[in-house]
């Protein structure tokens, strides 16, 4: 017997999905003022977990900053709380130092990345000696991958000056789940093995073909054929590569 849908009820069941309703304790209310703090400049106007109710807010219902704002400004004046939101730039600068909850952070799986590297210079024992009767300056590399959505730094590695930059480029897609996802890098990961990997673990690698790229047969260079194809449509100089980034969303 097949059963029917009764379609009031599951038609309010999805109109209550969109109804969201606040309660705040009084005596939360009264800490709305944040006690002055022995530190030099300018104290805090807001408290800290004010600021962190309102990331909660945005990370659950994936608002932009400037929405957050007006988002929290109206659940203020609907529940008569004559006070003023903190604004965007407040919540922009507060959040960067304050610890969000890890099961918000973790939430969301990371599906897309971005890799890339960059030198550190050495500053120690032997380089006053190779600036003043020459020499070679010691140099560290850096690699890092983040998500691309949240800015999470999801692996931070530091080898020698010569190491490749690709070296980390499995360890970084390890690091993210499995899901369809995209990874980002510049072109020195446009070579077969990066396809190889980046396909391995489900993800498009989205990086610039190498100037004078040329079409190839093996099934890993498919997404890179189309960019190829992409860039020299637009006429192949540098302001085609540009628009090709911008149309991928590589830039």
């Amino acid at each position: 017997m097949r059963l029917q849908r009764n379609w009031p009820k599951y038609n309010r069941s999805l109109v209550n999905r969109g109804r969201v309703s606040f309660w705040f304790d009084f005596n939360t209310l009264r800490q709305f003022e944040v006690q002055r703090q022995k530190k030099n400049g300018r104290p805090f106007i807001y408290p800290d977990f004010l600021i962190v109710a309102m990331i909660t807010l945005r990370f659950y219902f994936h608002l932009s900053l400037r929405a957050t704002e007006g988002f929290f400004q109206e659940i203020l004046e609907l529940q008569g709380i004559d006070m003023q939101s903190p604004s965007y730039t407040q919540l922009c600068r507060r959040m960067k130092n304050l610890p969000l909850p890890k099961n918000l952070v973790n939430r969301k799986e990371i599906t897309d990345i971005v890799l890339d590297s960059t030198g550190l210079k050495v500053y120690g024992k032997g380089e006053w000696c190779a600036s003043k009767y020459g020499g070679r300056s010691k140099w560290n590399k850096l690699h890092i991958a983040m998500d691309l959505e949240s800015g999470k730094i999801i692996l931070a590695e530091v080898g020698n000056e010569y190491e490749a930059d690709t070296t980390h480029f499995e360890k970084a897609l390890k690091k993210a789940n499995s899901n369809k996802g995209r990874v980002l890098m510049d072109g020195i990961a446009d070579n077969e093995n990066c396809y190889a990997l980046a396909k391995k673990y489900n993800k498009e690698l989205l990086t610039p073909p190498r100037k004078g790229a040329i079409i190839r047969d093996e099934p890993v260079y498919e997404k890179r054929n189309e960019a190829v194809h992409i860039i020299k449509g637009l006429g192949g100089d540098l302001e085609a590569r540009s628009l090709w980034g911008k149309m991928t969303g590589y830039n």
